[in-house]
């Protein structure tokens, strides 16, 4: 440690005497050397565990939070697809409608009143001549008849009713959408534009049936009829990025009169995606077939592909990867690990559409964070082991060091005959007592030497009775040092168990939290040879006689029953250690308001095991008569204590009644008592408690299980919980043969 850096931290005339300490009292340095490597190596190791807990719980947190936000990113996103794909349906029905229940009106001179030839050889609702800017696209639909199309009559009635009804709902959808329109089979149009008379400055020799926008939907492109969706294209006419839901309208005889579409703008679409991320992440759209969509970093190269730029073009590694495990998944929405390039994937597929909205979070935010936290944690803990060990050193200083120096001078001075002193050290502890002893010595030998030429005849009387004066002061020394080894050794243990409890908490919790994930793993592991062998039922010969002599059926069966067993002792462990450290009250927690039911019901969960037929007992039944209770304000975690004690005292009292033809049973039941009191009752159907035992419950380490089966602390901490903590009560009501009954009750508000 070095000596400039504990100059700074305390005085200067502190700091000196201590690194004065060090280089010259051998006991002293071997003390602070010994304290401050032990105390290091705690540190060291509590870091590392404290590194892991927090990367662990980093982890969790983030894939909980991406997968929120991919759920609400990928419901907002879709909104505008599926009310589009909606429209497009709606629409279609309505025109099939209309055609089979035409209007009541002349239909060439109303044909003729909204149509006029042009010189091309088209037919437009407009007249040639006129401006095009007279053109009133907020009251009127554009509509476009190819060069020298014939019209029958059907076809007329086709496109007056489309006219109409797309006018209509075309203006009260053009807030949302583009356009909306109707394409014939006979190379006719029919669409709403607001402040767009795109089809009456059509070219003549346009053909509108072999646009994307059409044949996309047509019979040979979508032979099932449903609605589809164009891929992402640039609109010269709106210099704007869009995408069209398009559905096919066929008649009774299962022809295809035409195609109803509706264009959704892309631009807020693409601006969000890029814009609005969650803080070092970044998000992606990409289709199915491999087009992307929307990349911060390829924005450029997808617009100058026209929306047909696909992953695989890319040198890109990484977003190839991303692409392969997204398409892999067969559900909609998810958060996957990307092992390979160190990155959670949240992914959300758009409604109604084949596009995929991806969000990468790189795992380096979780790992720079839990470092900072950890540097923190680490000089806080070097900071504190410097505190301690000069800390240390003042007490040792104070109260051992400086004592013993001036004996060490007076056994001088003694030595040499110097018997005229007088230690003046005013302490009861063993140390003063040693003082006080070398005093009353000095004293007698003083006198002694003073009268030894006078008493030279009562010389061995003298040296006799002095003699035994100094083995009783010996003796008494010896039992007040052993006396002092003992309280020692009792401080320890307390400290010893509170700090073993402590220390064992934290990788239990980690072998029990990933027991869950190897569970799984082998699952999965399991179900693969079970695939395997199901699809390749004709083993090879070395294979076969590999799974023979390792006996896999036997490894599938026993793998399982091993991760459960281990499980259960885990569970045990842990429990152990909750007594342990709440019976050491070194697990504190502020007061906050609770459901006591979700408690009870946390606490019967993780009880399930114990509650569930096995091969030699049978199922208890769980009774719950929950009433109608408000939060209260306790320590959560203790309450829970308190019922985890209860429940499985409840279940070893029914060991042998699960034995027998009675079903067993514990009834749980909640209600409040007055306006400030809840009670809680837990009772069994088991064998009872005799009123003896009754009396003695709740005194710490009482028990009447045998050796190894209990502790006697459960409930002697319930006790403490409940009363002292919480100023509520609890206590036991039984009878031999009727069963166990305990009540809590506790304030709803502290």
């Amino acid at each position: 440690m070095p000596a400039s850096f504990i100059q700074g931290l305390f005085p200067k005339a502190v700091a000196e005497n201590y690194l004065q300490s060090i280089k010259e009292s051998s006991l002293t340095r071997k003390i602070l050397l010994n304290m401050a490597l032990r105390i290091t190596i705690v540190v060291l190791i509590s870091t590392i565990i404290s590194y892991v807990h927090v990367m662990s719980n980093l982890e969790i947190q983030t894939k909980q939070q991406l997968d929120k936000y991919i759920t609400q990113r990928g419901q907002r996103e879709s909104f505008i697809f599926q009310l589009s794909q909606d429209n497009v349906k709606l629409l279609s029905e309505n025109i099939l409608q209309g055609i089979k229940n035409p209007s009541a009106k002349d239909l060439n001179a109303e044909f003729d009143r909204i149509y006029f030839n042009w010189n091309d050889g088209t037919i437009r609702n407009f007249p040639q001549n006129q401006p095009v800017q007279e053109f009133d696209t907020v009251n009127f639909p554009n509509s476009f008849i190819g060069k020298n199309v014939k019209l029958d009559n059907k076809d007329k009635q086709i496109l007056l009713t489309a006219y109409e009804l797309v006018n209509s709902y075309g203006h009260a959808w053009n807030n949302r959408f583009a356009c909306t329109y109707f394409i014939t089979s006979s190379n006719s149009l029919v669409g709403y534009w607001k402040g767009m008379p795109w089809v009456i400055q059509a070219d003549s020799d346009l053909n509108v049936n072999k646009q994307e926008y059409y044949y996309t939907a047509d019979a040979q492109h979508n032979p099932e009829r449903k609605s589809v969706w164009t891929g992402l294209y640039y609109d010269a006419t709106a210099n704007d990025w869009m995408v069209s839901a398009l559905n096919p309208a066929y008649d009774n005889n299962n022809h295809l009169i035409g195609i109803v579409g509706q264009d959704i703008v892309l631009s807020d679409l693409m601006k969000n995606t890029i814009n609005d991320i969650l803080p070092g992440t970044y998000n992606l759209i990409f289709h199915k077939d491999g087009r992307l969509i929307a990349h911060p970093k390829y924005m450029k190269e997808i617009m100058a592909a026209r929306g047909k730029l696909k992953v695989q073009e890319l040198n890109n590694q990484a977003l190839s990867h991303t692409f392969e495990i997204i398409q892999q998944q067969t559900n909609n929405f998810g958060v996957l690990e990307n092992i390979k390039d160190k990155t959670y994937l949240g992914f959300s597929r758009l409604k109604s559409t084949d596009w995929y909205f991806v969000t990468v979070y790189p795992k380096s935010l979780l790992s720079n964070f839990a470092i900072g936290t950890i540097k923190f944690i680490l000089v806080a803990a070097l900071i504190s082991l410097v505190i301690e060990i000069i800390l240390l050193y003042l007490v040792i200083d104070k109260d051992i060091a400086t004592p013993l120096h001036e004996l060490i001078t007076v056994a001088d001075d003694i030595s040499v005959g110097k018997l005229d002193i007088n230690l003046e050290l005013n302490r009861e502890d063993e140390i003063g007592k040693l003082a006080t002893s070398f005093n009353i010595m000095a004293n007698q030998l003083n006198t002694t030497f003073g009268n030894l030429e006078n008493a030279k005849a009562e010389l061995e009387n003298k040296v006799e009775e002095r003699t035994q004066e100094l083995q009783k002061t010996l003796a008494n020394l010896r039992d007040t040092q052993a006396q002092m080894l003992q309280t020692e050794k009792m401080s320890a243990l307390g400290q010893t168990v509170a700090g073993v409890a402590h220390e064992i908490n934290n990788p239990v919790n980690f072998i029990h939290a990933n027991i869950e994930f190897v569970q799984t793993y082998i699952k999965d592991l399991l179900e693969i040879i079970d695939f395997y062998q199901e699809n390749f039922p004709e083993t090879p010969e070395l294979l076969q006689g590999k799974i023979d002599e390792v006996d896999l059926e036997f490894i599938k069966e026993d793998s399982v029953k091993i991760l459960a067993s281990m499980n259960i002792g885990t569970v045990r462990i842990r429990e152990i250690v909750k007594s342990l450290r709440s019976f050491s009250r070194l697990d504190e927690a502020d007061y906050k308001q609770v459901n006591i039911h979700e408690g009870i019901d946390s606490t019967l969960l993780i009880l399930q095991h114990r509650l569930k037929k096995n091969s030699t007992q049978s199922e208890i039944q769980i009774i719950k008569n929950y009433a109608q209770i408000p939060l209260v304000e306790c320590y959560a975690g203790k309450l829970n204590q308190v019922f985890m004690n209860i429940v499985a005292n409840a279940i070893d009292a029914l060991s042998e009644l699960r034995t027998s033809d009675t079903t067993a049973s514990i009834s749980i039941a909640t209600q409040v008592i007055d306006e400030n009191r809840v009670r809680i009752c837990i009772i069994d159907n088991g064998t009872g408690i005799d009123e003896e035992v009754c009396k003695n419950i709740f005194n710490p380490f009482f028990t009447t299980k045998p050796v190894g089966k209990g502790t006697g602390l459960g409930l002697s901490i319930s006790y403490q919980i409940i009363v002292e903590t919480h100023k509520g009560k609890i206590y036991c009501d039984s009878e031999l043969d009727k069963g166990t009954k305990f009540i809590v009750e506790i304030p709803i508000c502290q």
